[in-house]
């Protein structure tokens, strides 16, 4: 994965040409992606793109990759160097990769993932703008457990536009069916405009056949909210289908429903002859403030779970309906429970979790469920903290607490260093696991009594299937087998991040330039978030990324001049550069602490070069000092990158 991204800048460190600017990327380089994202864009949700499940006693990552385009700087000219895919990986219970494929999109519109009990669920979709009932525009796709695909079931025409706007996709299984809950802006109404809504259906998983579905215009009774900005569904222990939506009109509000027939036949919509017969009862959690349609809602709806005597529903709200100004306003955690032999609003009970207030810098947002068991579970949720501009941001502290059947917690504990992924945590054990991704190799999260542990994965050394085969790294001739730099050449040969320089030399005491290090951390930042490196028209070959440089910030003219280019590069100047190159994900501590006998944290570029060690990627001369004034090696810079790309273990 990093392998690929680090073989494209490699050529610098190897004094060969610079790619020109019709070679940088449009989006993201790599095979990995970013899923440090919210389950919510402003008022609604969007399809979640990260799943983890449990297969025997390994992890599977399923993650959505959006892909990445190059754009040719002069003409526009764009060219799909990774098609939009799935990324499927299996990890061991050690957080090991074992394994790695990718699984084609077959309709462009990303919709969702389930892992059932013996089978895999994709689903796919497609807009259908001449509103045709003959247009598929869903598809759910079949696999087993080994990723073969076993076929398909395709909705028609259902008065869908396009699939999942606004909303998102779930989906539970019960007794050989699987039920499925999303949203779809309709074909146009009388007034002319394509309103949204919620869109329920069900499939035969022997035959891939849909049993039921319900695409109209109705009202609560047949399960439709409109605008659903949130969908959930579950099947509980007594096969009674349970789902949940967060509605900005009819209703307006978070409404619970439970359905009249049980799961595990082909009809629970219209099993009693009709769609308004579908549901038997429903509760309205709690009301937003607001006309009616009015988008803003204030809320996000992010939590449905099951204990042995309710339901639990985990939201967050700002309390202020359409009044509110996203991403300024603060809101609360709230989690609601609606008894299973009281399902009405007297049978709920909705209690605040936190109690921030317009004064407060920090506050809890989108909360998820995660159960132990049908007894209880954990709530974890996000903390955003206000930034100078007013807006708040996520900082990556998580907080949590144990929930018990009746909806009551234990105390909310906060951690730093722990961001939550857009997906839906799992529990392996009775401790809850998830993982991050942040342009760069899986971190896993593991929560139990003693807090939450960090499990990054970089050192796997595993690659996504793009070159099948093994590589036969060459031997070079001054690279002697013993010397504290072997391994390192012979990995980063080996997958061809670094060449010889001729006759069969690595010439690994050769150092480098500014102008080569410049172009190396340069070309990095821009692969990473997405940007463009202006070809070299005039002047020298490095002028082009020394002028991006200069834009974005990675240095200034008076910390590093063009007069200065060809001179050989130090080991600070190499660690200042790539630590605002190279994402925070990829600097993850694997050590608590760290000594570096000549360089205190104080000292200038101390918070780097500390962070570079606490992370295991550089560790100094055999004293552990940092040397910062030498020039940096091609030795040095095979080991950074061996490190960083995962083929070796950090230190």
């Amino acid at each position: 994965m990093k392998q690929r991204i680090l073989s494209l800048f490699l050529a610098l460190v190897m004094g060969l040409s610079l790619l020109s600017g019709a070679a940088m990327a449009a989006g993201s380089p790599m095979d990995e992606t970013k899923n440090i994202d919210s389950t919510y864009n402003g008022n609604w949700a969007v399809p979640v793109n990260s799943y983890l499940y449990q297969d025997g006693e390994n992890l599977v990552r399923v993650e959505h990759d959006q892909g990445w385009n190059m754009i040719n700087s002069n003409t526009g000219e764009v060219t799909v160097m990774r098609p939009e895919q799935l990324i499927v990986q299996t990890y061991s219970p050690q957080f090991r990769l074992l394994d790695s494929r990718i699984v084609a999109m077959e309709l462009p519109i990303w919709g969702g993932f389930f892992a059932g009990e013996s089978y895999n669920f994709c689903v796919f979709g497609q807009e259908n703008p001449s509103e045709s009932d003959s247009t598929e525009v869903i598809r759910v796709v079949k696999y087993d457990k080994q990723w073969n695909r076993l076929g398909q079931a395709s909705l028609y025409g259902a008065n869908t536009y396009i699939p999942f706007e606004a909303g998102s996709l779930r989906m539970d299984e019960c007794g050989g069916y699987l039920y499925i809950r999303t949203s779809h802006e309709m074909y146009a109404g009388s007034d002319g405009l394509h309103h949204q809504a919620n869109l329920t259906f069900s499939v035969r998983e022997s035959d891939m056949e849909i049993t039921d579905s319900f695409s109209g215009v109705a009202n609560s009774s047949a399960g439709y909210v409109s605008h659903s900005f949130n969908q959930f569904i579950l099947v509980d222990q007594g096969a009674n289908i349970v789902t949940l939506d967060h509605g900005d009109a009819y209703p307006r509000g978070a409404v619970l429903m439970r359905y009249s027939a049980k799961a595990g036949s082909d009809k629970f919509i219209t099993a009693n002859g009709s769609h308004w017969n579908a549901v038997s009862e429903e509760v309205m959690l709690r009301n937003w403030s607001g006309s009616i349609g009015d988008n803003t809602t204030g809320a996000q709806v992010t939590g449905l779970a099951e204990t042995s005597t309710g339901y639990l529903v985990a939201f967050s709200d700002t309390g202020k309906g359409a009044a509110t100004n996203i991403g300024k306003d603060v809101s609360n955690i709230y989690l609601a429970y609606t008894a299973k032999d009281n399902f009405t609003e007297s049978g709920t009970t909705v209690r605040p979790l936190t109690d921030s207030n317009a004064s407060s810098s920090q506050y809890g947002s989108q909360p998820r469920l995660v159960p132990t068991g049908l007894d209880g579970g954990y709530i974890l949720w996000a903390v955003a903290e206000k930034s100078d501009n007013g807006y708040f941001y996520n900082n990556g502290t998580l907080q949590y607490a144990r929930y018990h059947a009746d909806g009551t917690i234990s105390q909310i504990q906060t951690v730093e260093n722990a961001p939550l992924f857009n997906g839906q945590p799992i529990c392996r054990d009775g401790k809850v696991i998830w993982y991050v991704t942040d342009y760069d190799d899986p971190v896993f999260y593991v929560l139990d009594e003693n807090g939450v542990t960090a499990h990054p994965t970089s050192d796997s050394g595993q690659e996504l299937p793009d070159n099948p085969g093994d590589q036969t790294a060459p031997s070079f001739t001054d690279v002697p087998e013993g010397a504290w730099y072997a391994q390192y050449v012979e990995k980063a040969a080996q997958a061809g991040l670094m060449g010889g320089t001729g006759d069969g030399r690595f010439s690994p005491e050769e150092t480098l330039s500014i102008s080569q290090v410049v172009a190396l951390c340069v070309r990095l930042h821009a692969q990473y978030y997405g940007n463009t490196v202006p070809e070299t028209v005039d002047g020298p070959w490095y002028q082009g990324a020394y002028q991006y440089g200069l834009e974005k910030g990675l240095f200034n003219r008076s910390q590093l001049s063009s007069t200065l280019a060809n001179n050989p590069a130090s080991r600070l100047q190499m660690v200042a550069w790539l630590d605002k190159a190279v994402p925070e994900g990829q600097k993850q501590p694997i050590h608590s602490e760290v000594t570096i006998p000549d360089v205190a944290p104080t000292d200038p570029g101390g918070t780097e070069i500390y962070k570079w060690y606490k992370a295991g990627i550089l560790e100094g001369d055999s004293d552990h000092r940092f040397n910062g004034r030498s020039s940096i090696t091609r030795a040095e810079t095979a080991a950074i990158l061996c490190r960083l790309a995962g083929l070796t273990p950090r230190i």
